[in-house]
């Protein structure tokens, strides 16, 4: 059992485990395992903390610290520091049942009365709770430990999930009253807590995880086990077989995970969910493209490393066949070019993944992975080629030939896209990979030349930022379009989706209800109600409006012309967007809604409420935080990145966005029902018209070169490093499939060392790695120090609008005196002229208000101002803090600053909460990354040339030396090598030149010796072949004698007998004599030109005289080799007279001579189907006076071997016993 089958055996049982392992887990799993196994996680975690807290409270010195926690402020800071930032423990204290202290503002009880000692469950509006309770007299604690949270909608922020430190798996739920399958959770003490259930749908678990590796590893397994059966078919000599099982393996494999989707449909993983991206029947998520992409690479990499031992026929091609094959092969590779542009086509414009390079921080995981997918692209077009050229070298063309096919071919393909005007750039810059590909592999197939690396990976880069900058540009314009759409619609879905719930939840406002029922007159005060309570986050976008009428008034209220107007446009059409709102239909700029309302008390009916909103701009300068945005919602962020305006009539109507718009529209010409596009003051707009009185115009600014430079130079490093990682992969695979690899302790360096590293390129790579390791050191400082710098600057920036508001408001003649919770109408005005969001605390840190109320509104903190900074500011007395802070899971910098009155008297604290903080952060550092990327990427470029560069002039002496080196020649005259410098070079060439002047007297006395030895080894064996004729001869003669002295009557019979013996031995001895001497003349004899096909025509024509038939292939005329034109013969001769002999006497003799030119040389084979050469024999066959007839010299095939080599060529043969033998000649061609 050999080594190579015992690894696919051991393959193939681990690929039957890894499978067995999968089915059994996925028949034997049970979900209860599941709910147990997390719910003891949870339990455990929580009863940890438990167990911290009531060892802390019942140390005597830290109950007796938290009395006067409240006064001792730095104790205080640390505290928070610990329980809320580290252990997520939120600790509160309390006298006589009223909040003295918190620790956190996430759940802040302002009573303890209703807690028991001890453990407590509590539920809020944000999520469940464990709070425990400890009291001494009218002093009491209360530690609060999250277990769930629970909000009333989920975005990337706010998420209904356990508290991550109990437990990281979302696979649990709080368990209801008439839930069955439930966990008790209990305290540490077994006092029950809550019940938790499982989720409906169960992926994230360790059993899923556990069957989806299992799946993986079996396919990886697999794949390497058919790998493993391919490469054993490939060395028997099955090559394209080995390539079609392991393709038809693939296809088989690819159509199953086609038709059994279990990534998506049973492991729900994201990556193969089809709203991503679908492309078809392979392309069906982007996980099926990227698998299949990866599958492709593994196949192209098996038929990569065969190229050079497949042949696209068993016979010769004549050289128009060969032609037309070339052509066919370019042909296909633009195919094969073209469709994968296709494909990634699809992938970019027809899916909702970000592939805009311009800031790498808003690149999520599927933005890499498609770029990936674009580099691997790349990389299987690159092998593709170079298998199409490996099949091309074998055709009957010269490089010159090749050349003008390919020139031509090029020449046509550019001159038809120009004359169609579909001329592109890409074309021309493939073809430039194509040519420098082709020059390396037909002139130099053997060298890796770093340079022509370098260059190809660029031009592939420069493709790739070509291609996705196109496709970019065709999906920018599509999105463009369906925003101009929008825009026309004046529809919001967003705010139609809110007005379902929000209707409702007004008709059971008691405060509307009250409002009616007492008659009230003050407008304002519902107004301001409805607008905190219902009319805030993202609805704060509109100018809403109230009117309120009672019974029998809608006629005869002052107000009665508004609901008769609105009554009206229902009747006129307005479109019904819910059960009690209406849209306006023909508003242009702006969305108009209304409801008209009947408020109810049973069947009673107390007034009528007309709401209405309008947008009097599209978008409003105080931006909604994004953590108020349920995910319901559509939330179109590339709109902020367009400007865009509305024309009636030819006069401004509305704008917004950087771009500055004329108020008069006399830029913008459009058509009516279409798009045009155009380019003005560096942006591309785009121009609808929906009718010849309304024009929009969205906007964008153009793309600059420096942008397209920028995605070329990033293209550039991530194809750079795909490539080291590939190689490096390649370099491990071909390491680990060596028979004399050991995991040893020096396994690196078997790995590294395996193949022997140019000096150049050790040179080179050494230069690059060094300049890289600088650039990254460099490139992260500097990345370290500006993103501090950044937050510094967005701090400042906090400080600095804080103070400008502060100041505004304590010169304000309402604020003077200290009055503060009647005027929130002038702090919202602050907060809009500002355009910034704003919270007021008393001096108690109670909320007194906020811009945000849906924030406090909906429970996700409570309305407490931050712990940490109003310890700073009431206890320490600051006059202006920065605090990072915390609402679910979105963190933002919040500016504090307290109020003064004319007393100077502190009255309230202001906080500026910073909400896009983190956008406006990742904005600045992506900018910059970019930058740095580009620069680096321009440097990285120039540094490898000059590396290049540099290793050349370095290494130049070495491999002057190492040519000089090559070329000694032992018998003839070597040239010294002439150097001037006097340098370690110099030295080294000195002593070459010491070298090969004692060389060349070794050579000498070696030749001497030499011939001396082989003229006595020649003597014994010319005195032992002359022997053998002799011993018949004296023999004869003796008996002749004897038969002249008895007078035998037979004489003359026997003597004309013997003379003819006498005349065989005396022709064998002439023969003798003749091999022996040409022998010894081989080396001497002159070389011209000759042509090689009538030399062996010649040798066919005397074998065809006796009646042989010897077939003669060959694909083109004249092949003029130099070598001498009675070798040339007597070689031939030699072989087929052999070939002759070979075959036994009862089988039909097949003797077949082909020839055809190969790269600069002529390949001959002379085949023949004899019973072949025996394996024992193989090694002796081109020996000297060796021999497997009874007759014979030993010399024929010796004096082939010698003169072909003589030739500068090279002879071997293969053999098969039984079936018969063919001997491969290569001779170097002269022309």
């Amino acid at each position: 059992m050999t080594s190579a089958f015992k690894i696919r055996l051991l393959l193939f049982i681990l690929t039957i485990g890894f499978a067995a392992t999968a089915i059994s887990v996925h028949f034997n799993f049970d979900k209860g395992q599941i709910l147990e196994s997390d719910a003891r996680t949870i339990e455990q975690n929580l009863q940890k903390k438990e167990r911290f807290v009531k060892s802390f409270l019942n140390n005597k010195a830290n109950f007796k610290a938290l009395q006067s926690i409240h006064k001792n402020p730095a104790r205080a800071a640390e505290l928070i520091k610990d329980f809320r930032d580290k252990r997520s423990i939120y600790l509160h204290t309390y006298y006589n049942e009223q909040l003295v202290f918190w620790g956190a503002n996430r759940i802040v009880p302002t009573t303890d009365a209703g807690l028991k000692e001890g453990s407590n469950r509590l539920k809020t509006r944000n999520g469940w709770y464990e709070a425990i309770r400890k009291s001494e007299g009218p002093f009491s604690v209360v530690c609060i430990i999250p277990i769930k949270a629970e909000y009333p909608f989920q975005n990337r922020y706010l998420k209904n999930s356990f508290a991550p430190d109990l437990i990281e798996e979302n696979n649990l739920d709080i368990a209801g009253l008439n839930d069955k399958k439930v966990y008790n959770i209990k305290n540490s003490e077994g006092h029950f807590i809550l019940s938790v259930k499982l989720k409906s749908s169960v992926i994230n678990s360790f059993y899923s995880k556990l069957e989806l590796w299992m799946i993986a590893l079996t396919v990886l397994f697999m794949t390497i086990f058919v790998n493993q059966v391919s490469t054993f078919m490939a060395s028997r000599g099955h090559i394209k077989s080995a390539i079609g099982l392991f393709a038809l393996y693939f296809l088989i494999l690819k159509i199953a995970s086609v038709e059994f989707p279990v990534f998506s449909s049973y492991f729900n993983l994201s990556l193969f969910d089809p709203r991503h991206y679908s492309g078809g029947y392979f392309f069906r998520s982007l996980g099926d493209f990227l698998l299949t992409t990866i599958a492709m690479s593994w196949l192209l990499c098996f038929f990569y490393s065969y190229r050079k031992k497949i042949t696209l026929a068993s016979h010769p091609i004549p050289d128009k066949a060969g032609a037309v094959i070339f052509i066919a092969l370019g042909v296909v590779i633009y195919a094969i070019a073209n469709q994968q542009s296709d494909i990634f086509y699809q992938l970019i414009v027809n899916s909702n993944i970000n592939f805009n390079l311009t800031n790498i921080l808003y690149l999520d995981i599927y933005s890499w992975i498609g770029i990936l997918l674009m580099c691997i692209g790349a990389f299987n077009l690159y092998l593709l080629l170079e298998i199409f050229l490996a099949l091309g070298a074998g055709l009957p063309l010269s490089n010159n030939q090749k050349l003008k096919i390919f020139l031509i071919s090029i020449g046509v393909i550019l001159l038809a896209q120009a004359i169609s005007g579909t001329f592109a750039v890409y074309t021309l810059l493939f073809s430039i990979i194509v040519f420098i590909k082709g020059w390396a592999f037909y002139t130099d197939n053997k060298a890796y030349n770093y340079l022509i690396f370098v260059l190809v990976v660029l031009l592939f880069s420069i493709i790739a930022s070509i291609k996705l900058s196109s496709f970019q540009y065709i999906k920018e314009r599509d999105h463009r379009q369906v925003i101009a759409y929008r825009l026309e619609s004046a529809d919001d879905p967003n705010a139609v989706l809110l007005f379902f719930s929000l209707e409702q939840e007004i008709l059971k406002d008691n405060f509307v209800k009250e409002y009616f029922k007492a008659g009230s007159k003050d407008r304002s005060s519902l107004k301001d109600k409805l607008r905190k309570l219902y009319f805030d986050g993202y609805l704060s976008r509109y100018e809403f409006d109230v009117h309120t009428y009672f019974p029998g008034q809608e006629s005869t209220s002052p107000d009665s012309a508004e609901i008769r107007i609105f009554r009206n446009f229902v009747l006129a059409g307005s479109i019904k967007v819910s059960e009690n709102f209406y849209r306006i239909n023909n508003t242009f700029g702006y969305q108009h809604y209304f409801a008209i309302i009947p408020v109810r008390e049973g069947e009673q009916v107390l007034g009528t409420l007309l709401l209405t909103l309008k947008s009097a701009t599209v978008k409003n300068p105080r931006e909604v935080p994004e953590v108020l945005v349920d995910n319901k919602m559509y939330v179109d962020k590339d709109l902020q990145n367009y400007s865009f305006a509305f024309y009636l009539n030819g006069l401004l109507l509305n704008q917004n966005g950087t771009y500055i718009y004329n108020l008069v529209n006399n830029d913008f010409k459009g058509k009516d029902n279409s798009f045009v596009f155009m380019e003005k003051n560096g942006y591309n707009h785009l121009i609808y018209k929906p009718n010849s009185k309304k024009v929009i115009v969205v906007s964008q600014p153009v793309t600059t070169w420096i942008m397209k430079l920028g995605s070329v130079s990033f293209l550039f490093l991530v194809m750079i490093v795909l490539s080291v990682v590939i190689l490096g992969i390649h370099q491990v695979w071909l390491v680990i499939h060596d028979e004399n690899f050991k995991l040893t302790a020096h396994k690196l360096a078997h790995i590294f060392s395996r193949k022997r590293i140019l000096y150049s390129t050790r040179i080179q790579a050494s230069l690059v790695s060094a300049i890289i390791l600088t650039l990254l050191i460099v490139g992260v400082i500097t990345y370290i120090s500006i993103s501090r710098q950044f937050r510094q600057q967005l701090q400042e920036d906090a400080v600095k609008q804080i103070d400008q508001i502060t100041t505004g408001i304590e010169k304000n003649q309402i604020f003077k005196e200290g009055s503060l919770a009647d005027n929130e109408d002038a702090l919202h005005s602050f907060a809009d002229i500002n355009a910034t969001d704003l919270n007021l605390f008393d001096l108690q840190g109670k909320l007194i208000y906020t811009t945000q109320n849906k924030i406090y509104e909906n429970g996700f903190v409570e309305p407490k101002m931050n712990a940490f900074a109003y310890i700073f500011l009431n206890k320490f007395q600051r006059s202006e803090f920065i605090n990072t802070e915390q609402v679910g899971r979105m963190k933002f910098i919040s500016a504090y600053k307290p109020l003064r009155n004319s007393r100077n008297e502190t009255i309230a604290y202001l906080s500026l909460p910073y909400f896009s903080n983190e956008t406006d952060y990742d904005q600045r550092i992506g900018q910059y990354l970019n930058t740095i990327i580009n620069v680096y990427a321009l440097v990285l470029v120039a540094i490898t040339l000059f590396a290049i560069f540099l290793a050349n002039q370095i290494t130049y002496p070495l491999i002057l030396v190492s040519k000089s080196l090559s070329e000694i020649r032992i018998g003839s005259r070597n040239e010294p090598i002439r150097w001037n410098s006097n340098d370690e070079i110099g030295t080294l060439i000195k002593e070459y030149n010491n070298m090969i002047t004692a060389l060349e007297e070794s050579a000498r006395k070696l030749a001497r010796s030499e011939r001396e030895s082989a003229w006595r080894e020649m003597a014994k064996q010319v005195a032992h072949e002359i022997k053998n004729p002799l011993t018949p001869l004296k023999l004869g003669v003796q008996l002749l004698e004897k038969s002249w002295r008895e007078k035998d009557p037979n004489f003359d019979k026997k003597f004309a007998k013997f003379s003819r013996s006498f005349i065989e031995q005396i022709e064998s001895l002439a023969l003798i004599a003749s091999e022996f001497s040409n022998f010894a003349k081989l080396p001497d004899a002159p070389l011209e030109n000759i042509d090689l096909i009538e030399v062996i025509e010649k040798s066919v024509d005397s074998f065809r005289l006796n009646g042989h038939t010897i077939p003669f292939e060959f694909t083109e005329k004249p092949l003029i080799v130099n070598g001498s034109k009675d070798h040339l013969l007597r070689i031939f001769n030699n072989l087929v007279q052999n070939a002759i002999e070979a075959i036994p006497e009862e089988r039909e003799k097949k003797i077949v001579i082909r020839l055809y030119p190969q790269n600069r040389q002529v390949h001959i084979e002379v085949e023949d189907n004899g019973n072949g050469i025996s394996e024992e024999l193989r090694e002796k066959i081109f020996n000297a006076n060796f021999t497997t007839k009874t007759s014979g010299t030993g010399l024929g095939l010796a004096f082939v071997k010698q003169a072909v080599e003589n030739m500068l060529g090279s002879i071997h043969f293969t053999t098969e016993p039984g079936k018969g033998t063919i001997f491969h000649i290569d001779l170097p061609l002269t022309s």
